[in-house]
């Protein structure tokens, strides 16, 4: 597969600085290769107006909601959370990100996690608060659900109960405000629809191109609705309910942002996700970075220093008389690891890239550490760069290399090298 896509540099400096590291440069091209070649400009100012939350910013959110949480609960008293999102999906990213901060750290003995609100019938009687955790709130249509359904049958237990949550659109949090005693989303976080008279992403009436190229394509790519009157309408072309929503989260996209980030192939029509949200097209990304990987790693074997392949090609390989190195399945993870490390990729999306478990990462991280490549708080050592960088520069000298998967692409005025991931130079 190819593609091409005609950007200058500076342009997609300006836009992976806007996805803050979660999309790598490459993954921008791909998802602009979507685009006609006159559609790219108006795609380019979509990009620039995306919202995408890191794991930090949502540690920080969380941090503070809960801690004002923690404070307006007396000290005899303990306070519940349960996450909105699936548990073994959404809800325990949101539950892993929430123990990771200081207000849960230091109240750890006042805060009760619950997988699901079936857990909260076992809950002692000092518990009197109850805590909604969510990462988005769209419409507000599942969380008024998720509470009237699982909810409203423990409101007597408790004597306040309240929402943490990241980002909602205006709509949404008008939706949910009644539920609760308190919300606890930052007022910088609450956006308005994208192409709505009063927003002002792109400008007054500029947001009408912008508009119809986003629901064009959103049209392909989503079902329509049946209507009474027997014909349809693309209803969701635009994000689940309307939502017009420019919100993204490093570990996946909510159906209330435009389709156009999220879905992958859908029915006839050919799509890249630029920040997936089914698994099915998480797992086709991962699969692709996979065969990157196979892909640098034998151009190792060939062109590689003695260093590389000392360090990534470690298994033995006994045929007849003869004896060959070849990668194992740790040296694979363990280049892998290195590799989206550098770029500044969160743990758990390298998981993810890499199609292991969060067990197996660390697992690969205490095999590094013996390797020299990973320290003690499991950030590269001086070995892990130097090793990083002599990967970098035997890939770029192999350049020239047939490789019949490769793609390809064209940058104005100068070629790309990008100089920082994630902040990191």
């Amino acid at each position: 597969m190819s593609f091409k896509v005609s950007i200058d540099s500076v342009t997609l400096d300006v836009v992976s600085a806007r996805l803050k590291g979660v999309v790598s440069p490459y993954h921008i091209l791909k998802w602009l290769a979507n685009f006609k070649e006159n559609e790219v400009g108006l795609a380019i100012g979509l990009l620039k107006n995306l919202t995408v939350f890191t794991s930090g910013e949502i540690e920080e959110v969380y941090h503070q909601g809960l801690y004002d949480i923690v404070r307006a609960v007396p000290l005899d008293e303990k306070v519940a959370v349960v996450p909105i999102g699936v548990y073994g999906k959404s809800g325990t990213m949101m539950t892993y990100l929430l123990k990771k901060t200081d207000a849960f750290k230091s109240n750890a003995r006042r805060i009760t996690l619950c997988p699901t609100s079936d857990a909260l019938k076992e809950l002692s009687g000092d518990h009197s608060c109850l805590v909604l955790l969510d990462d988005f709130v769209g419409t507000g249509k599942s969380v008024a659900d998720y509470f009237e359904s699982d909810i409203e049958p423990h409101t007597n237990q408790f004597k306040q109960i309240r929402f943490l949550g990241v980002a909602a659109m205006q709509a949404g949090k008008r939706h949910i405000t009644p539920f609760f005693t308190r919300l606890h989303i930052p007022e910088e976080h609450i956006y308005t629809r994208a192409f709505s008279a009063d927003a002002s992403y792109f400008g007054y009436r500029n947001h009408i191109v912008y508009r119809e190229l986003a629901f064009d394509y959103g049209c392909k790519l989503t079902k329509p609705v049946a209507l009474k009157s027997g014909g349809h309408k693309y209803a969701n072309a635009l994000g689940f309910g309307n939502s017009q929503a420019l919100v993204s989260f490093f570990y996946g996209s909510p159906n209330n942002t435009l389709p156009i980030f999220w879905q992958g192939d859908f029915g006839k029509t050919k799509w890249f996700a630029l920040i997936p949200r089914f698994s099915t097209h998480k797992i086709a990304l991962a699969r692709a970075f996979r065969k990157k990987l196979s892909f640098e790693l034998s151009l190792f074997k060939e062109f590689g220093s003695e260093n590389l392949i000392e360090s990534f090609a470690t298994l033995s390989i006994k045929r007849g008389s003869k004896r060959f190195t070849s990668v194992s399945s740790i040296d694979f993870s363990l280049y892998g690891i290195l590799k989206l490390q550098r770029e500044g990729v969160h743990e758990l999306n390298i998981c993810q890239r890499l199609g292991i478990s969060f067990d197996d990462y660390m697992e690969y991280l205490d095999e590094g550490k013996k390797r020299g490549l990973f320290n003690s708080r499991y950030n590269l050592t001086t070995h892990g760069l130097e090793l990083y960088e002599e990967a970098h520069a035997c890939i770029k000298n192999s350049q020239k290399v047939a490789y019949e998967d490769r793609d390809t692409y064209d940058l104005r005025n100068i070629n790309y090298l990008p100089r920082k991931f994630n902040g990191r130079s």
